[in-house]
């Protein structure tokens, strides 16, 4: 995503003064230096953040590190907004300010929200309109006047359009707006107007439609706004993304095909995206909003588009946890009903203050792992510290974060770069391709002449052995690097876990984009004297399927 904003930023050096009107730079597709597709690029995410950072970076004149850190910025101010629309909404769902600020806390302190908004992803700019788009859906529900809810209609079908601009599946909220304005009419009883119900719905795409069309301009072709057929490009763009979702020689699906599913996401998310105490708060409220009905019409925005989101996470190929992002606010308002109840019992006040208390505890485990030295820059650091020039390093793949990384070593206020005068020799197994005998060879061949085998995370060893049979010699060839018979002896190991009150969790296990990202698993091995490449050839070979 920042590669694309800084070449949209290089864009506009192609254009003299005055060249470009304002319609070209905004709708006309293809030319605009804004369109993250120009040049036929494959671009699959919202085109709203793209357009925010890179007129706001352009105007700083930033370069690439300032993108990066201006990005994560405006995601943390943006999820903060959506702290206060869990708030605003839980007090409207029940009238009380206490479990309205508890539901609130929850968000702040969810782990998932938290990595989110500290990296650039769209789904943080998704979640936050999402929530606010339900906050005016909820409104049209409730409110009284006819012209308010004609106002809070409009407002809904807005941000619907805007959540659609930050990622497509936003466009599910037009239906959570439709919903509110059907509960509005069935409400009313005998003064319903089936011309306040039409006016409704139509209000509702209208709106949708066109914020859609002004903050995700270059999805259609233009070159005005009422250029309206859908560009090639995006068309192709989706196309491809669901080609390569469903691919399984895509070494970034392998994690999903080694039998994770469905129950498995699930658990990931119960157990450490939103940690056990905010999934009991969560299941309390569901039961309380099962059991009281008066709630239901109010709900109905809500929980329908709660629904789809959390759908379309669980039945995508790649449930990966940011999927489920935009029902997480959702989740926490559910969870004020469950407070509003335990507070209003003196015996179970406790056990709401316990619960919040101990959400916090497990929330702040995502901000210890950001605030402590990632375990690759610890490595790549040691890595330094401890090797002879010429050090041969053999990582793994290209499809992971080789090591060193660039780090700033102690005495030094610049960033150390991994080729600086020829320190480390860097050569590659090559493990992401299929288990052949060219492989074997390139294994031994590199191992040979290598002074110390990285593995800067998990992301080959864990699912190639998942996928065994599919890789018997690659898991042959860690079978060896375990038991010692690859001669390779371990000399550093960084494993950070999950940090809870001083305690370290064990989540090496959960899916890629949570124990990878923040904290992977680190471990360099140093080749012994009993190296042989010609036996290490021999018995992956050995481990290739006859024929």
């Amino acid at each position: 995503m920042v590669s694309v904003v800084m070449e949209s930023m290089r864009a506009f050096d192609e254009f003299k003064p005055g060249e470009l009107s304002v319609s070209d730079t905004w709708f006309a597709a293809g030319k605009s230096p804004l369109d993250p597709r120009r040049k036929n690029g494959l671009y699959v995410y919202g085109e709203f953040p793209h357009l925010v950072l890179s007129l706001v970076s352009r105007a700083a004149d930033d370069g690439w590190p300032q993108v990066m850190e201006r990005a994560r910025i405006i995601g943390s101010a943006i999820d903060a907004y959506t702290i206060l629309a869990v708030f605003l909404l839980s007090g409207l769902l029940v009238r009380n300010s206490i479990a309205g600020l508890c539901a609130a806390t929850l968000y702040a302190f969810l782990p998932s929200a938290i990595q989110q908004s500290n990296f650039f992803t769209v789904d943080v700019w998704l979640t936050s309109a999402a929530i606010w788009c339900l906050l005016a859906a909820t409104l049209v529900v409730t409110t009284k006047g006819h012209r308010s809810a004609l106002v809070w209609t409009l407002v809904a079908g807005g941000l619907a359009g805007l959540a659609a601009a930050c990622k497509i599946p936003g466009f599910a909220l037009v239906g959570a707006t439709c919903l509110a304005v059907i509960a509005r009419y069935v409400r009313a009883g005998r003064e319903r107007h089936l011309a306040d119900l039409l006016t409704g719905l139509l209000l509702s795409f209208v709106a949708a439609g066109l914020i859609f069309r002004l903050a995700s301009p270059f999805t259609f072709q233009g070159p005005g706004f009422f250029g309206l057929v859908p560009t090639e490009n995006f068309i192709k763009g989706y196309k491809e993304m669901s080609r390569l979702v469903l691919d399984q020689g895509f070494p970034p699906n392998w994690q999903w095909f080694g039998g994770y599913g469905p129950r498995n996401a699930l658990a990931d998310l119960a157990l450490w995206g939103l940690g056990l105490p905010t999934t009991f708060a969560v299941g309390i409220g569901a039961i309380v909003a099962v059991r009281d009905r008066a709630l239901w019409p109010s709900l109905l925005p809500l929980v329908a588009a709660t629904a789809v989101f959390a759908f379309y996470w669980l039945t995508v190929p790649n449930p990966a946890l940011r999927y489920v992002s935009p029902a997480l606010p959702a989740f926490c308002v559910l969870s004020a009903l469950a407070f509003a109840a335990m507070f209003s019992k003196r015996w179970t006040s406790a056990v709401a203050v316990l619960c919040i208390g101990m959400a916090c505890i497990w929330g702040y485990g995502m901000v210890t792992l950001h605030t402590t030295t990632n375990s690759r820059v610890a490595a790549s650091r040691w890595l330094w510290l401890n090797t002879d020039k010429g050090t041969v390093l053999a990582n793994e793949t290209n499809w992971d974060d080789g090591l060193p990384v660039n780090v700033r070593l102690p005495g030094s206020k610049d960033l150390t770069w991994a080729g600086l005068e020829d320190h480390f020799v860097f050569s590659v197994l090559g493990l992401e391709a299929p288990d052949t005998r060219e492989k074997a060879l390139q294994i031994a061949r590199v191992l040979d002449h290598a002074n110390l085998l990285i593995i800067s995370s998990e992301r080959m060893r864990k699912p190639i052995i998942d996928l065994q049979n599919r890789f018997p010699m690659s898991t042959a060839y860690y079978a060896m690097l375990a038991d010692g018979s690859l001669c390779f002896e371990p000399i550093y190991r960084s494993k950070l876990g999950y940090p809870v009150a001083g305690f370290q969790f064990d989540d090496t296990g959960v899916q890629e984009p949570w124990s990878v990202y923040d904290h992977p698993t680190v471990e360099i091995y140093r080749k012994q004297p009993c190296f042989d490449g010609k036996k290490v050839e021999t018995t992956l070979l050995q481990a290739l399927p006859k024929g």
